[in-house]
């Protein structure tokens, strides 16, 4: 019973020298409100400042979480750029292919043009959307490099 009294002035105590409380502490019994039938249980635990602290962690927790996996999903289904290598009548050149978002029409970054890359037939037609009627010349696709491959190449340059 008298550790029982003993912490409660330990959490008043602790209370004063926050500042929550201006009453001074006379005995533990004159800060509690009487309660008929009461039997000497400790009183329930007050919610302090350092309780509500840690409710505060797990949400900013959560919203990194929250963010982090948005930022996946998006790097998943964003285009990725891919370095491609296409000749024709000899010349062979070296580009970086930008695909389009969601059906769109992908970019050679190097050029103004738009691309038209089939990958099933391995081809690479750049079309010059300026002039009337629109033109459009085909490459033949030597190589395919992923997203890495591309970004070192664009690093070079």
């Amino acid at each position: 019973m008298k550790k029982t009294s003993l912490l409660t002035e330990a959490e008043k105590q602790k209370l004063l020298k926050k500042g929550q409380s201006k009453k001074p502490v006379s005995s533990a019994t004159s800060a509690e409100p009487a309660r008929s039938g009461y039997v000497g249980t400790a009183p329930a635990p007050r919610r302090s400042e350092a309780t509500a602290e840690p409710e505060v962690k797990p949400s900013k927790a959560k919203y990194w979480l929250v963010l982090a996996v948005l930022v996946l999903v998006a790097l998943f289904v964003s285009p990725k750029p891919q370095l491609v290598q296409y000749q024709t009548a000899g010349m062979t050149t070296t580009s970086v292919y930008m695909p389009g978002w969601f059906g769109a029409e992908g970019r050679i970054m190097d050029t103004k043009q738009r691309a038209l890359l089939s990958e099933s037939e391995q081809s690479l037609h750049l079309c010059f959307s300026e002039q009337q009627p629109e033109q459009c010349i085909k490459y033949q696709v030597k190589q395919q490099q992923g997203p890495i491959a591309a970004l070192l190449y664009m690093s070079r340059q």
